[in-house]
C-alpha cells in the first residue's frame, strides 16, 4: 500500500524484487481502477498507480505492483501490446533502483542525442534507453521518441544522488524544460 508521502510502506518494501511493471501507452482517461481491471487476471495486485501531472491529469503511464514476481512476468507476457481504448499498452518489468526514469523529454531527440546529453551531464552511466514510437501500424511518428527514457547508473547510491540533486542538472538540457525524474 502506498504511504501518504507517495512511496511504499514497510510491508511493501518486504515484497519480492521484480514484482512491479511499468505500463505505458495508457489512455489519458485511465485510472488506478482501470489498471486493476486490466491486470487483475495476472495475479494479486498490491498497488496500482497512475502518474499524474501538476493539474492531476494522467500522463499516460503508471505502475502495477504484484504480490509475486511470477504475476509481474505474466502481466508482461499477457498484456504487453494489447489495445485499451484505442491505445496499445507497453508493459515492461520495472527497473532496479539503480535506474532513473526521465520523462517529458523532447520527442525530436534520437537515442544517440539523448545518450550524448546524459553522458555529458553524469558520470557512472551504465546504459541509456529511450522509448521510441511503436513500429506497428502506419503512423508517421515511427522515428520519434515517446518522451521518456531510462538511465541506469553503476549503483543505487549514484542514482539516488542524481535524483536528490537533479535540479542543477536539468539546466544542462536547454531544449527540455520541466521534465520528470524518478528513481
Amino acid at each position: 500500500m502506498a504511504s501518504p508521502r507517495g512511496g511504499f510502506d514497510e510491508q511493501d518494501r518486504r515484497t519480492e524484487k521484480g514484482t512491479e511493471v511499468f505500463v505505458g501507452g495508457l489512455p489519458r482517461s485511465a485510472t488506478e481502477s482501470t489498471l486493476r481491471e486490466i491486470f487483475s487476471s495476472c495475479g494479486e495486485i498490491i498497488d496500482a498507480r497512475i502518474m499524474k501531472d501538476q493539474s492531476g491529469h494522467s500522463k499516460g503511464y503508471g505502475f502495477v505492483r504484484f504480490a509475486k514476481r511470477d504475476y509481474a512476468n505474466t502481466a508482461k507476457r499477457q498484456k504487453n501490446g494489447i489495445e485499451v481504448q484505442g491505445k496499445r499498452l507497453v508493459v515492461e518489468l520495472s527497473m532496479d533502483q539503480d535506474t532513473v526514469f526521465f520523462g517529458n523529454l523532447c520527442k525530436e531527440w534520437t537515442l544517440e542525442e539523448f545518450e550524448e546529453l546524459i553522458h555529458k551531464a553524469f558520470k557512472d552511466v551504465v546504459s541509456v534507453d529511450l522509448a521510441m514510437a511503436s513500429n506497428l501500424g502506419s503512423s508517421n511518428k515511427k522515428n520519434i521518441n515517446r518522451g521518456f527514457g531510462f538511465v541506469r547508473f553503476s549503483s543505487h547510491a549514484i542514482s539516488f544522488l542524481i535524483f536528490c540533486s537533479f535540479y542543477p542538472y536539468w539546466l544542462k538540457f536547454p531544449f527540455c524544460k520541466g521534465f520528470v525524474v524518478f528513481v
